[in-house]
C-alpha cells in the first residue's frame, strides 16, 4: 500500500482507484472507516480497500440545501441503492447501521463527515456556500441528536478538502447572504480585489454554535483549486471537473 502526507492534515493511502485521504481523528475511532477520494479514485474501490469487503453505498441527489435524509432505520423507507432512480434529494445523509456506507460528492464544496462514537450515529454532509448559509451542518447535527440521541459535545467532525479562502472569490451577494445567516461570520470574509470566503471556518462556526467541542473538529486544510495534482475542482475545470466522494461507515 502506498502512503504519503500531503501538505495539509491527513494522509494519503492506497494506489490507483483505491487512493484516498484520511484524517487522524476519525481514523482513531474503533470500528469506523472513512475516506475522501482523490482525483482518479473510485468510491467503490476505496470502500472495498478500506473495509476489506464490498459495502453498499447510499447517496443523495444534492441540491445545495439543508435537507437531511436518514437511512437504515426501522420504520423508515428502505435504503436505496446508489444508482436507484428515486435517490432522495438532500445534502446530509445519516445512519447508524453497521456495514452501510454514506457518501456525498464534491468538487470544491466542503465535504463534512460526522461520527458519534457513543450514539453510533454517522453523517455525511455536502456544504457549499448555499448549504452553509441554509444551515445544512446545523440540521445534520440536530438530526443526530433528535433521531439518535447524539450529544453535540461527543461528536467528531472531519472536514475534507474544499476550495480554500486563497481561491474562493465570490460576489457581494454571497457575502451578504453569509452575514445574514451568521452575523458573526465577518472573520470568514477576506479582502482582496474580490471578497473571498473561508468555507471551512464558516462551517466550523456553525458546529461550535451547535455545541461541538472545538478540539473535536478537524479539517484537511487542502484547497481543491490549488491542488490540481490531487483533487477535482469545479472552478479550476470551469464546470467540467469530475467529482470526489466523502465516505463514512461502521465496519460490518
Amino acid at each position: 500500500m502506498a502512503g504519503g502526507t500531503p501538505e495539509g492534515l491527513g494522509a494519503i493511502l492506497g494506489e490507483g482507484p483505491a487512493r484516498r485521504l484520511i484524517l487522524p481523528s476519525l481514523e482513531s475511532i474503533s470500528g469506523l472507516l472513512h475516506a475522501f477520494t482523490v482525483k482518479g479514485s473510485s468510491p467503490a474501490a476505496v470502500l472495498s480497500a478500506s473495509a476489506g469487503a464490498d459495502l453498499p453505498l447510499r447517496t443523495l441527489r444534492q441540491v445545495h440545501g439543508a435537507a437531511v435524509e436518514i437511512v437504515g432505520e426501522e420504520n423508515r423507507a428502505p435504503a436505496r441503492p446508489a444508482d436507484a432512480e428515486d435517490v432522495p434529494e438532500g445534502d446530509a445523509l445519516l445512519t447508524r447501521r453497521p456495514g452501510l456506507a454514506l457518501g456525498v460528492y464534491v468538487a470544491d464544496c466542503a465535504p463534512i463527515l460526522i461520527c458519534g462514537p457513543e450514539s453510533r450515529g454517522l453523517a455525511a454532509v455536502h456544504a457549499g456556500w448555499r448549504g452553509t448559509v441554509a444551515g445544512v451542518l446545523r440540521e445534520a447535527i440536530g438530526a443526530l441528536g433528535e433521531d439518535f440521541g447524539a450529544r453535540p459535545g461527543d461528536l467528531r467532525l472531519g472536514i475534507g478538502p474544499c476550495i480554500g479562502p486563497c481561491c474562493f472569490e465570490v460576489g457581494e451577494e454571497v457575502v451578504e447572504a453569509l452575514l445574514d445567516a451568521d452575523r458573526g461570520a465577518g472573520a470568514c470574509v477576506l479582502g482582496g480585489a474580490r471578497p473571498r470566503i473561508d468555507l471551512v471556518e464558516a462551517n466550523r462556526r456553525q458546529a461550535l454554535a451547535c455545541g461541538v467541542d472545538p478540539d473535536r473538529i478537524e479539517a484537511a486544510g487542502l484547497c481543491t483549486m490549488c491542488r490540481g495534482d490531487l483533487f477535482e475542482s469545479y472552478r479550476r475545470g470551469r464546470g467540467r471537473a469530475g467529482r470526489m466522494a466523502a465516505l463514512i461507515a461502521w465496519r460490518p
